[in-house]
């Protein structure tokens, strides 16, 4: 609320009212022009009158004027009955473009133009002198002549008086015609108009003479265009500029495109059902009504032989049915949709996301639409080569499902796990690779399937729905580098597989999915059962049909879905096979993470509403994690204690977390002890400074982490009567150095016994 001008002088200034010193009529004009210029603006616009803001107890019992407003709709009335033809802005755009492409055209070809008039006219000019010396010399009787010379040489005596009499006819003739009324006018006429024409370039030049000649030139043109018509030769001087292959697309560029794929016959065609209309600055859109016989399935199965046909890539092309099968609508660029990345809109708005309904948007088609992806009641599967995208798209799930406290996420990095550490927060659990904690986690899953199928036992019902989300939130198990854990986890291998296929066979209509993310997929690195239960079914670039065929199902390539001819250079570039989109080319959305890390404002934003909610990790009941919690002593969830995937004892919070609590934690369950190798990489995990360095030489880094660790240890250990040092151990034929769990635990527990 705005105060009120403070007049007083108390400040030493003086306040003056310039308005006091104008004279009356200036006053006024100035007011009827601030009146005028506030009424000329949108919010004035409806305005009869400015003035002082008076309240309604100050004006009771006034005679107020009556303020007519303005009534949009009725302005817009006629605009609403008129057809989409004349005043569709898109329809308009698209004409405009076919003006312009055929403007451009005919101007790059008017030389080729003039030298056809030319010759046309030409032909016309010599046809017509033609005719006018046969007409006036009388040229027929030449044949006549010629013909009753052949009979008198025939006879053997010269008997020349049929050709004497045969002249004398044509001289008779001639002279006649010569003289006819319309032969001296017409003789005049040119005459005169030749003579009116040098005239007119004499006194004022050829400039003004050039428009007297369009006459002539409009007569030669008919005379030789009659003329070729008489010869039925074929001549044409205007090209088509709807047959250029940059051409804006146009009916009989779409149905000459049709008949060239073999979808239409000679004779068919198929017609528009209202305007092209230009859709974006570099694509339009047509809807046409296909002939009887011929059906949109038929068109969409032939899109890539039409793509070329109309000289465009296969992914500027979309082909849909529109409603009746034999409608189609027919999406065209002129250049690569796909050639800028997008922003993932979740960045720019980080707001609260609907997994179950409208889903999560991964990125965008050729036609520049949202894709939303759904983790309702499915499987899903996601792989292609290394670089080519998986990250990024798994980066935006996992920011999407962040933004949905009613999804429990459950993120098993096979490799990499750093690369994960920003989604932590967010995480209902989340470790790196570690084949025997997923092992349980996986366990602890069918366990809490188990669990929820007893209550829809209880419920009488097939599946749980939205409403049961409160009670029985959506757990949702990512497995990144699934092969790690499918395949290089040892012995682990085969149970692994064998319960994330027993989890796809029925877990998915108890609010429990899979997410498995693999690299260089093939029959092997995909469990089989898993992959016929994947409705959700992603692949980025393969480096050969049969991985394509291993994401997405048996015979894919050969019904167009060829993500190994993908172009490497176009990271982002994906085929989906999912609800809503099937079968369907994407580019997934961009999130940085080179020069920022561009998702942390969004899993900050994810980690505020989940609090706001009580669902953040930690602050709710997790069967899933309590499970993991009495099977191993650690803790997972954001992550564990150090939010860095590496589980830990769960009284230890981030800021209190030690080597000692890392070096427990270097303990795989069931195995007594660890060599330094693995010790370095749990460290790694744990913080930068103990990971390799740059150019770093092996032996230079051991050196420098062994003196760190044992620094780190003396001083964390530093008045208890305990040391902890590495012990030597055989396996097989090579020595190894390492720790022995018992003595950790020992140094453990004397550490903690010192902080309490």
């Amino acid at each position: 609320m705005s105060q009120p001008t403070d007049t007083s002088a108390t400040t030493g200034g003086q306040v003056i009212d310039l308005m006091d010193r104008m004279p009356p009529q200036r006053r006024e004009a100035l007011e009827k022009a601030a009146r005028t210029e506030v009424q000329s603006t949108a919010s004035g616009i409806a305005d009869a009158s400015t003035g002082t803001v008076q309240l309604s107890d100050e004006v009771d019992g006034q005679d107020l004027p009556v303020i007519e407003q303005v009534d949009d709709v009725a302005r817009r009335r006629l605009r609403l009955h008129l057809p989409a033809a004349l005043v569709s802005r898109e329809v308009w755009q698209h004409r405009r473009a076919v003006l312009t492409h055929a403007a451009g055209y005919h101007a790059s070809r008017s030389h080729l133009y003039l030298g056809r008039l030319v010759k046309l006219s030409s032909i016309g000019v010599w046809s017509e002198l033609g005719s006018a010396w046969s007409y006036l010399f009388v040229t027929e009787y030449g044949e006549m002549i010629a013909e009753a010379r052949a009979q008198a040489k025939a006879k053997g005596y010269a008997d020349h008086s049929d050709v004497a009499q045969l002249r004398a006819e044509r001289r008779a003739i001639g002279q006649a015609r010569r003289r006819e009324n319309l032969t001296v006018l017409s003789a005049t006429g040119v005459t005169s108009y030749i003579a009116v024409v040098v005239a007119v370039a004499e006194v004022w030049g050829m400039a003004m003479a050039a428009p007297a000649l369009l006459p002539v030139v409009g007569v030669m043109y008919a005379c030789g265009l009659r003329e070729v018509r008489r010869r039925a030769e074929p001549f044409a001087i205007f090209e088509q500029a709807a047959a250029d292959e940059d051409a804006p697309v146009s009916d009989s560029t779409i149905n000459a495109a049709l008949r060239k794929v073999k979808v239409l016959g000679e004779d068919e065609v198929a017609e528009l059902v209202g305007p092209i209309r230009a859709v974006t600055i570099n694509a339009c859109e047509a809807t046409l009504k296909l002939p009887s016989g011929v059906t949109a399935p038929r068109v969409i199965a032939a899109r890539d032989a039409l793509a070329e046909a109309l000289n465009v890539e296969a992914s500027w092309l979309d082909v849909r049915q529109a409603g009746h099968p034999n409608r189609i609508t027919l999406w065209i660029a002129t250049s690569d949709p796909f050639a800028e990345a997008r922003v993932s809109p979740l960045v720019e708005a980080p707001e609260r996301q609907d997994v179950w309904n409208r889903g999560i948007p991964i990125g965008f088609n050729r036609r520049g639409e949202v894709v939303y992806l759904k983790l309702k009641h499915v499987m899903a599967l996601l792989g292609g080569m290394s670089r080519t995208g998986k990250g990024m798209l798994l980066r935006s799930i996992i920011c999407g499902l962040g933004l949905d406290p009613r999804v429990n996420i459950r993120l098993a990095a096979g490799a990499k796990p750093g690369e994960h550490i920003g989604y932590a927060p967010v995480c209902a659990s989340f470790f790196g690779r570690r084949p025997g904690r997923l092992d349980l986690l996986l366990d602890a899953l069918l366990v809490e399937a188990y669990r929820r199928e007893e209550f829809l036992e209880d419920e009488g019902r097939a599946k749980l729905s939205e409403k049961d989300l409160d009670q029985f939130p959506l757990e949702l198990l990512i497995i990144d580098e699934g092969q790690e854990y499918t395949q290089n986890a040892g012995a682990l291998s085969p149970e692994i597989v064998a319960k994330i296929e027993r989890l796809a066979g029925f877990a998915a209509a108890l609010n429990i999915v899979v997410v498995l993310v693999t690299q260089d997929p093939d029959k092997n690195t995909v469990p089989r059962k898993f992959k016929s239960n994947s409705a959700v079914r992603i692949a980025t670039k393969t480096g050969s049909p049969t991985q394509t065929n291993a994401i997405l199902k048996e015979g894919a390539t050969g019904n167009g879905l060829r993500a190994h001819e993908i172009p490497f250079e176009r990271k982002g570039l994906t085929i989906v096979d999912i609800d809503g989109a099937p079968g369907e080319l994407i580019r997934s959305y961009f999130i940085e993470d080179e020069e920022y890390d561009g998702a942390a404002p969004v899993i900050a934003a994810g980690r505020a509403l989940r609090e706001s909610c009580g669902r953040a990790p930690g602050q709710f009941e997790d069967p899933i994690e309590d499970f993991l919690l009495e099977a191993t002593g650690l803790s997972s969830s954001g992550g564990g204690p150090g939010g860095r995937g590496k589980p830990g004892p769960p009284e230890v919070s981030a800021a209190e977390v030690t080597v000692l609590d890392v070096l427990l934690g270097a303990f795989p369950p069931g195995v007594d002890r660890v060599p330094l190798d693995d010790v370095r990489t749990a460290l790694g995990d744990w913080d930068q400074q103990w990971a390799p360095r740059p150019e770093e030489e092996a032996a230079a880094y051991n050196g420098r982490i062994g003196k760190a660790l044992g620094d780190a240890l003396a001083e964390e250990l530093d008045g208890t009567d305990v040391t902890l040092e590495p012990a030597r151990w055989r396996d097989g034929g090579n020595r190894v150095r390492g720790y022995l769990k018992a003595d950790v635990e020992a140094a453990y527990e004397a550490a903690r016994k010192i902080r309490k």
